[in-house]
């Protein structure tokens, strides 16, 4: 049996099994109560589980508090899931201030993201939840892995120079900085360094967005924009992530 992460300890998860007798490729059995509510599962870091055609189907397990940064889907509506939890879905104008009001989510619910519009999970009873996500698939992701980062420890993405600090990373450039709080920065690395960067647009806590545009990647401040090879900025993600985690 899965160890679940003490937010799930009253579930009782009995997993199903596959008992098919040859080709074993074509096959495949996964229980999302088991995989999401695992003690071992990173929040925010969503894991395939499947594809059907061009629609991608995620599992991600929400935090006991939020989501690290505002996320845009720029390819097409999201619908989430939700397995097994709470959750407050916040939407707003990207890389705007105007607010579209929120959702909220229990289990059994299916919630539309809509294209092209921010959105932020919150927890909605401060626990974790588990959720899955149905989407159209990035090109990109088909080619995950295939070719490894090293990491950069220099803390520099172009202009950009990244300091870490005790609550916070400040990032500053010629002409400003600003400080992210150092807890969802971090977690929030985990998830782009995961998907290399392949995320759509996403805006941090203080005024970092990063947009993917495929090979490149746009990084923005307030009042300053840079685009840049995606894998430079990914093996400085790589190196920064790294630190973070081990403490630095």
């Amino acid at each position: 049996m899965t160890e679940l992460h003490p937010d799930f300890a009253d579930l009782r998860v009995h997993p199903g099994g596959s008992h098919t007798d040859g080709r074993d490729e074509l096959f495949d059995v996964v229980n999302v109560i088991a995989f999401g509510g695992a003690a071992d599962r990173p929040t925010h870091v969503p894991a395939e589980l499947g594809a059907v055609g061009p629609v991608s189907i995620w599992e991600s397990t929400g935090a006991a508090d939020s989501l690290p940064f505002w996320n845009t889907n720029l390819d097409g509506d999201q619908y989430l899931y939700v397995v097994h939890g709470s959750v407050r879905v916040e939407f707003k104008e990207t890389e705007g201030d105007r607010r579209y009001g929120h959702y909220t989510g229990r289990t059994g619910d299916l919630l539309r993201l809509p294209k092209e519009v921010a959105h932020r999970t919150y927890s909605g009873d401060g626990r974790r939840r588990i959720g899955l996500e149905i989407m159209p698939r990035n090109p990109y992701w088909a080619r995950l892995g295939e070719s490894p980062i090293a990491s950069d420890t220099s803390r520099r993405a172009g202009g950009l120079a990244f300091e870490i600090h005790e609550a916070a990373v400040e990032i500053s450039w010629p002409g400003g900085a600003l400080r992210t709080p150092r807890g969802l920065f971090e977690r929030g690395l985990h998830a782009l360094c995961a998907y290399e960067l392949h995320l759509g647009h996403n805006e941090f806590d203080g005024g970092f967005i990063v947009h993917d545009l495929g090979e490149r990647v746009r990084l923005k401040t307030p009042g300053h924009a840079e685009t840049l090879d995606g894998r430079d900025v990914l093996a400085v993600f790589h190196g920064l992530r790294d630190e973070l985690t081990g403490g630095g």
